[in-house]
Parts: structure tokens; sequence; C-alpha cells
């Protein structure tokens, strides 16, 4: 008898365990909880909300997210990739502007995508107008509070012409 009450505990441990990594992981295992326990619920419904990212190939709103998302990707780390970054800036930017912020670049001693010294945190896009371009506003916020909001352009043909501070 022995061990078949060990043998049950085993799977209930194993059950139990197995339900407290699904409903950390956001895996949707339903669990049942009294009223009395519905403060402690929140948070485990919050983790198991799904974010949705969306774009179009053919957007420039979702062509400039891409660029800054990527970009800052290749920046983060403790190996920056340069390459990465060079063939972003190659892909998407247009040369003039490249020319642009090398010059930037060279009298602020910072990366003129950036218009920082630092990588950010979290950015957000925002489309501002659309016409023959599309012009965004691109924030960037640093975990210390800082934020730069940029304005960029980018042609119907996916260039980005332009990155200004924001008006």
């Amino acid at each position: 008898m022995h061990g078949n009450t060990s043998g049950r505990r085993s799977l209930r441990r194993i059950a139990a365990v197995t339900a407290g990594l699904a409903l950390g992981l956001g895996l949707g295992v339903s669990a049942h909880a009294s009223q009395t326990d519905a403060p402690h619920r929140a948070p485990l419904a919050a983790a198991a909300e799904q974010r949705t990212v969306s774009g179009k190939a053919d957007d420039a709103l979702t062509g400039i997210a891409d660029f800054y998302g990527a970009y800052i990707d290749a920046q983060n780390g403790s190996d920056p990739d340069s390459k990465l970054m060079k063939d972003l800036r190659a892909h998407y930017l247009d040369s003039a502007l490249s020319k642009k912020l090398a010059a930037w670049e060279r009298t602020n001693h910072a990366d003129g995508v950036l218009r920082a010294q630092s990588i950010p945190a979290r950015w957000t896009v925002t489309e501002k107008s659309k016409g023959d371009s599309t012009e965004a506003v691109v924030t960037l916020s640093w975990g210390m509070g800082g934020t730069v909001k940029l304005s960029v352009v980018m042609t119907p043909n996916h260039r980005i012409v332009s990155i200004s501070p924001a008006k």
C-alpha cells in the first residue's frame, strides 16, 4: 500500500508542477479560485494575454517600424552587429540621407538614426501623415525616462529620405 500512496503523491506533485508551469507560461490552463483570490488572479490573467504585432509588406509605416526594430536589435547586446546595421542602412536609407547622417554623427558623436549615444529600451512608430510619402513619429524611450521623438519620412519605394527631431 505504501508504494501506491507514494505513486499517487508523485503524480499529484507532477500535475501541480505542470499546471503551475503552464499558468506561468500562459498556456491557457484554467484554474478555479474563490472570490477571495480575485486580486491574486489578475497577474495570471495579465501574463496570459497575447500581444499582436502586424504589418504589410507594401506599407511604409510597417517599413519604418521594421527598420527601427531591426536596427535597435542589431545594436542590442554585448556584441553589436555593425555589418547588419550597415546593411540595414544601405537597404532602407536614401544615399543622400546616409551622407547627411554620417556628417551629423561626426559632429555629434552619436548614432544619427537614433539621435543618441545609447540604445533605447522601447520604441513606437505612429503615422503622422500619408501622401506621396509617409511621415511617422518614432518615439524612442530609455529605461531612465529619457525620450527622443523623431520625424521619419519614407517614400513609396521604401526609402527613408529624412530623419529629424519631431516638432
